[in-house]
């Protein structure tokens, strides 16, 4: 399946399933396919370009993509980040990392997840609204990390070539943001 033939937000996740893997492209321009080994140490987010070219991509990548692919189609869509909040004056290169990022999707009253980067629950799941929708997720996230508290983050953009702190630390910006404005 090719870019072209994706006409519903099924055809975006056959294509997912079809034409990207889970995997990071380094500082180096190196592939790493299924293994976050030195991950926070030289991971850098890719372009839709490259996560085309080489068909890997971390869920930062693969949300991009299929939010960009709803454009397409435009279908309203948002993008979220979950995660164990960490500072911007977190340093642990070794530590694991605790961020999800996934898309929901509006169509017909209705709110969708459709999810590919995890691979334990790759489908389009359907809420009757954004705010079951992102209870549900988060409440999983939450559970996977043995009831630590996760903020959940709306984000609009992912800068190409920064490393995973700095793409943190734009999520971190974003919720500062959003307290200010309430």
């Amino acid at each position: 399946m090719k870019v072209e033939d994706v006409k519903t937000p099924e055809d975006i996740l056959s294509f997912m399933k079809e034409n990207i893997k889970y995997g990071w492209l380094d500082i180096n321009n190196e592939e790493h396919i299924n293994n976050l080994k030195n991950f926070r140490k030289l991971y850098r987010t890719a372009t839709i370009e490259e996560t085309l070219e080489h068909g890997i991509g971390t869920c930062i990548e693969q949300v991009y993509l299929m939010s960009k692919l709803l454009d397409k189609l435009n279908i309203p869509n948002k993008m979220f980040c979950t995660r164990i909040y960490e500072g911007k004056d977190f340093n642990d290169l070794e530590a694991e990392e605790h961020m999800h990022c996934f898309v929901l999707y509006f169509m017909n009253g209705k709110v969708y997840h459709i999810e590919h980067p995890n691979w334990e629950r790759i489908g389009i799941y359907e809420y009757d609204s954004e705010e079951e929708a992102l209870k549900e997720i988060n409440d999983y996230y939450i559970e996977m990390s043995e009831g630590k508290a996760r903020p959940i983050t709306e984000y609009y953009d992912v800068e190409p070539n920064i490393s995973f702190k700095d793409f943190n630390n734009y999520i971190n910006e974003l919720d500062k943001k959003k307290k200010i404005l309430k």
